[in-house]
């Protein structure tokens, strides 16, 4: 409002001093008067151009920061899931998720689908039946071989040690912390494991545009991060989705 309210004073006054040029003022007193309509131009110019490229710049950092907020998310994410394949759970912990990549290993496997004779099924029916099964029921399974082991670290990240950092976002001279919450919620009489990883986007956004920073946190926009955090997951449902759109990376 108050860059509104500038501008159309400074027209004002740039209109009233062309009047008094054309009208009033000996022809002496107007270069100094028209060294003023320059001055008064040049800093409404100034102005229509700060107006222009204050929420250009916002948007340009904002994308930066969200960028790399979301990647440090994505690892996260990558991390827990190979740690939930393991273990049937999310890692409660930073130190002990890092533990896990670093010292962790995954079954190698084979599988193959096969038909196997269903003993259970023919028992109910009483049905006999020789080696072969003949003349039975038949199931269809999958026959799985462990074969060997990979590790963690080379499976996730190889040749990067960026799981050493999830528990924050750092960015220049910005560090902002990744909270991260487990749990479980129930389903059917069954407990699932859930998770929730949160990122303040007013402490990733510090020293920016203090307005801007208050608009983008009111934004309702699928192509924006709504809300005043950028979230990775829930503790109600079972999800690891993140409430960012596409363009700052996958958010399935």
């Amino acid at each position: 409002m108050l860059l509104i309210f500038t501008v159309i004073a400074t027209c004002l006054v740039a209109f009233a001093l062309v009047k008094l040029i054309d009208k009033f003022l000996p022809s002496g007193a107007r270069p100094v008067v028209s060294i003023l309509l320059w001055a008064a131009t040049i800093f409404l110019a100034y102005l229509i151009y700060e107006s222009i490229m204050k929420p250009i710049r916002f948007d340009e950092e904002k994308n930066e920061r969200y960028k790399v907020a979301v990647k440090t998310l994505l690892d996260l994410k990558k991390a827990q899931l190979g740690y939930k394949k393991v273990n049937g759970e999310y890692a409660d912990s930073f130190e002990k998720l890092v533990a896990f990549i670093d010292n962790g290993t995954f079954d190698i496997v084979t599988r193959k689908d096969t038909t196997i004779i269903d003993h259970k099924k023919n028992a109910a029916f009483r049905i006999t039946v020789g080696a072969d099964g003949v003349g039975g029921f038949f199931k269809d399974t999958v026959i799985i071989n462990k074969i060997g082991t990979v590790s963690v670290k080379d499976s996730l990240f190889r040749g990067n040690d960026r799981y050493k950092n999830l528990s924050s976002v750092k960015f220049k001279d910005i560090e902002v912390p990744v909270v991260m919450k487990t749990t479980f919620v129930e389903r059917n009489e069954t407990k699932l494991p859930v998770l929730e990883a949160i990122i303040d986007k007013n402490a990733l956004l510090a020293g920016l545009d203090e307005e801007l920073l208050a608009q983008e946190n009111k934004v309702e926009d699928i192509n924006e991060i709504n809300g005043d955090k950028i979230v990775l997951g829930s503790l109600v449902d079972v999800t690891l989705t993140g409430n960012w759109p596409k363009r700052y990376g996958n958010n399935e």
